[in-house]
């Protein structure tokens, strides 16, 4: 599938459907099958790493008690009195097997609870470690320092923050090989992304480099947080096709990003970024067109963006002002 000198790798996910087929087997998408189940390297050696998930309890329901019905060897990132508070919620490791029926659910698309696809639970491994050997690993990444020196949580499990952190390349990509290797060498063969936003990646393990600790660098930072902003752009590209499906039946998903993203743009320099008031500036460039703010006769909605209102009163009082043109026929 690849050499060792190719890093990242990217590719196209058709999730599985939630309606099998009479004598349908498959438990993962085509795409997907050698990346999580079969050979990553021409080796001589037969053996294929193992398969495992770290998967968010705070975005699938009851995913302790799936885990324990699975048959599945896993294992909460928390332990203790965490783990009794906090296990609903935490991320856990889970050694996957193809034939499993909870593998199956992670990439099916449906409505029923236990289809995990748009959840976009977690992220995956391949390995020839142990289950505790990859649990003691990525327990450490829990929490880093930032380039201040700062404590942070870093969501690793995230599809998004994975890939954003581990597509930083060159010297600037210090903490990278500390999330492939330990102090005993290479302990992850690779890291598979997959999102229902993104494109899915596999990012191979880079060679092995001296210890450097578990601290973002200055790039490491900015790719995370033009990763979580590329994120709150699709998720609401998503939300306007869901709120005007009529309005975007013919609209491809990057040309809706690409109007919430010139939305975003413009109105942050006037103090507007909050999720659902984007949304709703958003939806009014849909339906009125870009630089809708300037097609006030009077310049209302201009001044009001421009103004020292606080981003809540503006969205009101520009609300009132596009209800008054929209009666009166002008925009």
């Amino acid at each position: 599938m690849s050499s060792e000198l190719d890093c990242v790798e990217q590719f196209d996910v058709v999730p599985l459907s939630n309606k099998v087929g009479q004598g349908e087997t498959a438990s993962v998408p085509e795409a997907l099958k050698v990346p999580l189940f079969g050979a990553l390297f021409v080796s001589n050696d037969e053996t294929s790493p193992q398969t495992y998930a770290i998967l968010d309890a705070a975005k699938v329901i009851g995913l302790p008690e799936l885990l324990a019905s699975s048959g599945l060897e896993h294992r909460c990132f928390y332990k203790g009195n965490m783990l009794d508070e906090l296990g609903d919620v935490a991320p856990w490791i889970v050694r996957l097997e193809a034939e499993n029926r909870l593998t199956r659910n992670l990439f099916t698309q449906g409505d029923a609870p236990w289809h995990l696809w748009d959840k976009e639970a977690g992220i995956f491994l391949r390995s020839s470690q142990s289950l505790v050997t990859l649990w003691r690993h990525f327990r450490k990444f829990t929490k880093v320092q930032n380039s201040l020196g700062d404590s942070v949580y870093f969501r690793f499990w995230e599809p998004h923050v994975a890939q954003a952190y581990l597509s930083v390349g060159g010297r600037d990509a210090l903490g990278s090989p500390s999330f492939f290797h330990n102090s005993n060498g290479k302990i992850v063969d690779a890291v598979i992304c997959c999102g229902t936003q993104d494109v899915s990646t596999v990012h191979y393990a880079p060679e092995a480099s001296p210890e450097m600790g578990y601290k973002l660098t200055p790039a490491q930072e900015r790719a995370l947080i033009q990763g979580e902003e590329r994120r709150r752009r699709a998720d609401i590209a998503t939300a306007l096709r869901r709120c005007f499906p009529d309005q975007t039946e013919d609209m491809a998903q990057d040309q809706l990003i690409d109007i919430v993203g010139r939305v975003s743009l413009r109105m942050g320099a006037y103090g507007i970024r909050q999720v659902r008031n984007i949304h709703v500036l958003a939806s009014w460039q849909l339906f009125y067109g870009d630089l809708f703010e300037r097609r006030d006769p009077n310049g209302n909605l201009y001044n009001i963006c421009r103004s020292e209102l606080g981003e809540d009163a503006k969205l009101v009082q520009m609300q009132s002002r596009m209800d008054a043109l929209h009666s009166a026929g002008v925009i």
